[in-house]
């Protein structure tokens, strides 16, 4: 074969190489709803670091902290620098929340509702960096950033208030992130995070929402803060294929050097209602696993069968069904009901296709709703990734298929 021939399988093999490299360069690890108590979970994180996906967002509030832990538990023997790890910090919930009821001292502090706390106070923010600094077992943090701060805003104004009462909060807000980052880059000098940003769902919200987050002066404050050198270096805020007003956010963002991390890519809000943007395939063996299920010689049991057989056509969204089996099916079964050890991993098969089956018919319903052919999820990934002003997108990878999946994307 002639030299040039040579050169020129080489020169397009690189180029395509080049070019999947740049789409895997685009995705985050999402660990929200990850545990270290799940190995399904760690498997797919070391899955997805060892095939080119090297970012992972976190947050001191996913899982209650257990995120971390299970980020560190993975990371722990890999070469720091291979990777790049985004915390938030904000939240007081779970064991925070406890530690604040007890009498753990927090400034600046939002009482949102019974079961969620908030707080961008400096002395807050130290505690939570170290504690996540301990559970990730890293010295430093790449990016943190600020946790939907708008909670400030979500509590105190309410309909009916006056303007200037609006105004008045709006500035409060925008001084407590104005201080936030000059704590943050403190810590910058120290070592213990390389830059930070804001997370805020409020990014995409219209501007004549109350509770929209102005974004044009934090450039201004970092710079009053640190000068041109400034740390501030990325911004979060949702966006997909049915909601777009965050758009004019990240535009501005890109325009002014920071990185857009995009998150809820498969999760929109669509007539008031949400719609998963991914497609699922059906489970054969359900009337198999069923029939087998039903062998199983233990009244209480059969009676949480019949409960969930109820109600596999009343759901309307795929993340429901997650949170119904995993959150409650399971672990009222594993509490309550006296199950020989031998019929565990039958009833885990079944109801992992339980789950399936009405994942895949509502995400059939989906593809008909939305006239799209082919896998929703590649139609929506690809939707956001033809976005130059889009640094990265989020997605959550509980699950080694689901890694699998973006990998196979990243090769259309």
């Amino acid at each position: 074969m002639p030299l040039i021939v040579y050169g020129i399988i080489f020169a397009y093999n690189t180029f395509f190489q080049l070019q999947r490299y740049y789409m895997l360069s685009k995705y985050s690890f999402g660990t929200y709803r990850t545990t270290y108590q799940n190995p399904i979970h760690k498997e797919a994180l070391n899955y997805a670091l060892d095939n080119g996906i090297t970012h992972i967002d976190t947050s001191s509030n996913y899982m209650h902290g257990e995120a971390e832990i299970m980020i560190g538990q993975v990371i722990e023997n890999r070469n720091r620098e291979d990777f790049t790890i985004v915390s938030k910090g904000g939240y007081i919930q779970g064991e925070n929340l406890k530690r604040v009821m007890e009498g753990f001292k927090v400034e600046d502090l939002v009482r949102y509702d019974e079961s969620c706390f908030h707080s961008i106070h400096e002395e807050f923010l130290e505690d939570q960096i170290n504690r996540s600094l301990e559970r990730l077992k890293t010295d430093y943090i790449d990016v943190y950033l600020l946790h939907n701060p708008e909670y400030y805003l979500l509590k105190e104004i309410k309909v009916g208030m006056t303007e200037q009462a609006i105004l008045k909060h709006h500035e409060i807000m925008q001084q407590r992130i104005k201080k936030a980052f000059a704590f943050l880059e403190s810590k910058v000098k120290e070592g213990k995070i390389k830059a930070y940003g804001i997370s805020s769902n409020s990014f995409a919200k219209k501007r004549i929402n109350y509770h929209f987050l102005e974004y044009r002066h934090l450039i201004n404050y970092a710079k009053e803060i640190a000068g041109d050198n400034h740390h501030f270096k990325v911004i979060q805020l949702p966006m997909n294929m049915f909601e777009n007003e965050g758009e004019e956010c990240a535009k501005w963002a890109y325009e002014n050097g920071l990185e857009v991390h995009i998150n809820r890519p498969l999760n929109a809000m669509k007539d008031d209602k949400m719609i998963r943007l991914a497609s699922y395939e059906e489970c054969i063996n359900y009337d198999s696993l069923l029939s087998q299920i039903r062998e199983i010689n233990n009244d209480a049991f059969q009676e949480v069968i019949d409960q969930i057989l109820k109600i596999e056509n009343e759901y309307r969204w795929a993340g429901d069904v997650d949170d119904i089996i995993e959150y409650q099916v399971i672990p009222y079964i594993v509490q309550n009901i006296n199950l020989d050890p031998v019929y565990f991993q039958l009833v885990d098969n079944f109801l992992n296709c339980y789950k399936s089956n009405i994942k895949s018919r509502i995400s059939k319903e989906v593809a008909k709703e939305l006239n799209i052919n082919g896998p929703i999820d590649g139609v929506a990934l690809k939707y956001l990734e033809q976005k130059e002003y889009i640094t990265r997108i989020l997605v959550g990878m509980r699950d080694k298929r689901y890694v699998k999946k973006i990998l196979d994307y990243s090769k259309i």
